[in-house]
């Protein structure tokens, strides 16, 4: 028989111990921003209306993230086994470690280390990583997943020409150590066959044309039209797929879901993507006020659903995201029976 920290095949239950979180200064109202006309057009549609823009670089802020993660859980640097970052763009240098440098500040001595350069789907591949770490061997601590967005640095207005983004970071402590918190109960990936390369920022070894002052920004290319149209309904094949393993890996169906979490990229998507799951529409819970904080939108979602409101115990939630026009994955979770 199982025990009460372990499933019913007797793996460990793996929970969210809890959540860190930097958003940096003072909110910034978007329309404050010097927008051009097109810009300030298309912000009705998107819904977004709150942005953050920071002074540091993305590492420091995931540093701020994990100082408030060990806060939050009342935990010592030592109970860190591991950081795992999980950088939603570039890093702060070509050649650097995030999570090196988040283990030296937090003096988590014993911690070890690894970074996943996969975007904003990065952040929910490491935690899966993390629970199969912990399921493998749950007593040598907990594991800490970080990640940031600091979009300023490769945007104009905070913008690359289709929503709003944001600078933020996030910090989750996973654990298999008993009490409360959300349980992580499977994860699923799609990644596109076509276009995964659509969206890029001219840094790398790849062969390019004379240097430019816009290789720093985010951009979205396609050979054609037709292309850029694959794409929109490739979104939309990638997340059903998500969706769809997500539902299966438990037996559920849509109506099993208690509320679904997406990244704030703009109102305006959400019909379309929902286009094979209407049932599951109506219990999306993101809040698109926000702009777009990278792999950090999902996380915060779910810390702001979970204080707004108690959801019934063993109810289901899942979130999604995709990752540079490559990729989607997701995530589901469950409340304490």
């Amino acid at each position: 028989m199982a025990s009460m920290n372990e499933r019913a095949d007797n793996r460990p239950r793996i929970r969210i111990r809890g959540f860190g979180f930097h958003f940096p200064g003072e909110p910034v109202e978007i329309l404050t921003l010097p927008l051009t006309a097109d810009e300030a057009k298309r912000l009705p549609r998107l819904g977004q209306q709150i942005t953050h823009i920071s002074t540091e670089d993305s590492t420091a802020l995931m540093v701020h993230a994990g100082r408030d993660a060990l806060r939050q859980c009342q935990i010592a640097p030592d109970d860190i086994r591991m950081v795992i970052s999980a950088p939603s763009l570039i890093t702060s240098y070509g050649l650097e470690i995030p999570a090196v440098a988040v283990r030296a500040a937090l003096g988590s001595s014993k911690a070890e280390c690894l970074n996943l350069a996969q975007g904003c789907v990065g952040v929910l591949r490491g935690i899966d990583l993390a629970v199969r770490l912990l399921a493998a061997d749950p007593d040598r601590g907990d594991i800490m997943v970080v990640t940031s967005c600091r979009a300023s640095s490769h945007t104009r207005n905070m913008n690359h020409g289709a929503f709003f983004w944001g600078d933020a970071a996030a910090a989750i402590v996973l654990t298999a150590s008993q009490g409360p918190g959300l349980e992580v109960a499977g994860y699923s990936e799609s990644s596109s066959n076509e276009d995964w390369g659509a969206m890029r920022i001219d840094f790398g070894d790849a062969p390019g044309g004379e240097p430019s002052a816009d290789d720093h920004l985010i951009k979205v290319h396609f050979e054609n039209a037709e292309a850029q149209i694959n794409y929109v309904r490739g979104e939309q094949q990638h997340f059903a797929a998500v969706t769809d393993a997500l539902l299966a890996q438990q037996g559920l169906t849509q109506q099993d879901i208690e509320a679904i979490f997406l990244p704030s990229t703009g109102k305006n998507r959400v019909p379309i993507l929902f286009s094979e799951h209407r049932e599951l529409l109506t219990r999306l819970q993101t809040d698109f006020r926000f702009a777009h904080f990278g792999g950090v939108d999902p996380i915060f979602a779910i810390r702001q659903y979970l204080e707004r409101r108690q959801p019934p115990a063993g109810a289901w939630l899942m979130v999604a995201s995709p990752a540079f026009a490559a990729q989607w994955g997701g995530l589901l979770f469950r409340t304490p029976a």
